[in-house]
């Protein structure tokens, strides 16, 4: 194969293919190299639920928004301390989302459509109750001829679109499956895939159609240094270390360091399960660092509800959001309420740390009793019958779960009295946009008709968001705040300034593909 280019991108998921395509597209001659044998990384493994605000879509609905009321509005969500490293990246997104929304549907067969998601905190300024989130409609794998297999498999059936997955699916499984039925035969004979799949085959696509090479199995080993600029990689292809060059530089979209032993050790310790692909092993972290990168936000990732699922032959995280419902509410180690069982920022919550760095809930049950809804719930935990313990009463449910039966039994009686009447005074559960757009009015459901349960709540990682700290072309930074000349990175390989506090639906995927237009229309742009 040939051994010099402009660009070279390594990884491909939605920041990869995304810069990628941006760099093609600006006339750069561009190579992506996958180490698995499959595309699209975490991505395709997603439901590809995607924050663009002021996208056009909104704007066609007469929806207002702007740049100004992102930057307002991201600014005002964000943890405390932020703004003075991550300012810049956020004016960034706000400024180039919905061109690259724009872009994606001129140069690739992508069309998205509006979903029916708030943002997370509506109420703050600059939030929004409808129209920043959008997903891919269903496209055909086939369009990517002999490769149309070689999109990674997801732990979830991608044969829906997002909006059908939060309309319906997740709600009511079977009656969804029974009500889409004949055009599900049809999706499946035709090849139409939506949701992670569906973008990264319309991204894919896009790529080769303006004549980005790609090349699978192509684990990159290092970086390739002329003086203090990266100049090209080491890769193995078929077999072979290969120096390959790249004239404008590197962009590094490798993922997350979910299955890397020794930064999750670190950062993460107490992970139950992880949501991302085995090939997300920390490489582009190492590589920025070894090249001189200040590594920041390694404590950050996409911490979610789920539950779990076999995938390539191991257990599995399976996104799945299922505390809200009424009925149900969520303790920690000491028998209390910790927050809002509906609220967006679970993962944030229970991520929260102590002096020591030791995650304060750890362990966290989810306590329901026997009027407790939730169909998928049933489903994934029938695959592990000692997944949820049950008892006559909530003293006896404590004990089953090394709880303390006084305080689970003061807990549960403090939110009935709540939910009685109506209010939740400690934590205002279903008081918020985001919430009642699950819940309506019915947030608030005693448990208090036996028998009672008790299931983990899973500490999971969807994909860790630290890495390389960047300015706001993508290009990566030393600890002085230089530029490493020529190496870039975009995604969760990036110090993400959207951490585990996330700010909508969608605000993984969303700044994903942001960030690696971003970079590839920077580096295209490069002058030597």
């Amino acid at each position: 194969m040939d051994t010099q280019y402009d660009v070279i991108v390594v990884g491909s998921g939605a920041a990869g293919l995304s810069a990628a395509l941006a760099a093609a597209v600006d006339g750069a001659k561009v190579l992506v190299l996958e180490k698995s044998h499959v595309l699209g990384g975490t991505t395709a493994m997603s439901a590809a639920g995607t924050w663009i605000p002021a996208n056009h879509h909104m704007l066609a609905a007469g929806l207002e928004d702007s740049a100004e009321e992102t930057l307002t509005y991201l600014r005002a969500t964000a943890p405390d301390g932020w703004a003075a490293d991550e300012d810049e990246l956020w004016q960034a997104l706000a400024e180039h989302s919905a061109p690259m929304l724009r872009f994606l549907e001129d140069k690739t067969p992508l069309v998205f459509e509006l979903v029916n998601h708030p943002d997370f905190y509506v109420e703050a300024p600059g939030g929004k109750l409808f129209g920043r989130m959008v997903s891919p409609t269903l496209i055909s794998r086939y369009i990517l001829g002999r490769w149309w297999n070689r999109v990674r498999k997801s732990v979830k059936p991608q044969f829906f679109t997002y909006k059908e997955m939060v309309g319906g699916v997740l709600k009511d499984p079977m009656r969804a499956l029974l009500k889409l039925g004949p055009s599900l035969v049809w999706r499946v004979l035709t090849g139409k895939v939506g949701l992670g799949n569906g973008l990264t085959v319309g991204l894919v696509r896009g790529c080769l159609d303006h004549g980005c090479r790609i090349v699978m199995d192509a684990p990159v080993q290092r970086l390739v240094m002329e003086g203090d600029a990266v100049a090209g990689v080491e890769a193995e292809i078929v077999g072979k270390l290969t120096i390959l060059r790249a004239r404008k530089g590197v962009v590094l979209a490798t993922g997350g360091f979910d299955w890397s032993s020794d930064y999750m050790r670190e950062h993460f310790p107490g992970i139950d399960l992880v949501g991302a692909p085995d090939s997300n092993t920390g490489d582009g972290q190492r590589m920025a660092a070894e090249a001189g990168a200040l590594l920041e936000r390694m404590d950050q990732a996409n911490i979610a509800p789920a539950t779990f699922t076999t995938y390539e032959g191991r257990r599995h995280a399976q996104p799945l959001y299922e505390t809200y419902a009424a009925h149900c509410i969520l303790v920690n180690g000491q028998a209390q309420r910790f927050v809002s069982e509906g609220s967006p920022a679970l993962g944030s919550a229970i991520d929260e740390r102590n002096e020591a760095g030791k995650q304060k809930h750890l362990p966290a049950w989810r306590i329901f009793d026997s009027r407790y809804a939730n169909r998928l719930s049933k489903i994934y935990a029938a695959k592990d019958p000692s997944f949820v313990r049950s008892a006559g009463t909530i003293e006896a449910l404590a004990r089953k779960i090394g709880l303390d039966p006084e305080a689970l039994r003061a807990t549960v009686g403090r939110f009935n009295g709540w939910s009685k009447e109506g209010v939740d005074r400690d934590f205002h559960r279903g008081e918020t946009a985001w919430e009642r757009y699950y819940t309506k009015d019915s947030a608030l459901g005693t448990v208090e008709q036996a028998p009672f349960f008790a299931a983990p709540f899973l500490y999971v990682s969807l994909g860790t968001k630290g890495g390389p700290r960047t300015n706001r072309h993508g290009q990566v930074l030393r600890p002085d705040r230089s530029v490493i000349g020529g190496l870039y990175c975009a995604g969760i390989a990036m110090a993400n300034p959207i951490g585990t506090r996330a700010v909508g639906a969608g605000t993984t995927i969303g700044p994903c593909l942001t960030f690696g237009y971003i970079a590839g229309k920077a580096i295209a742009r490069r002058n030597l």
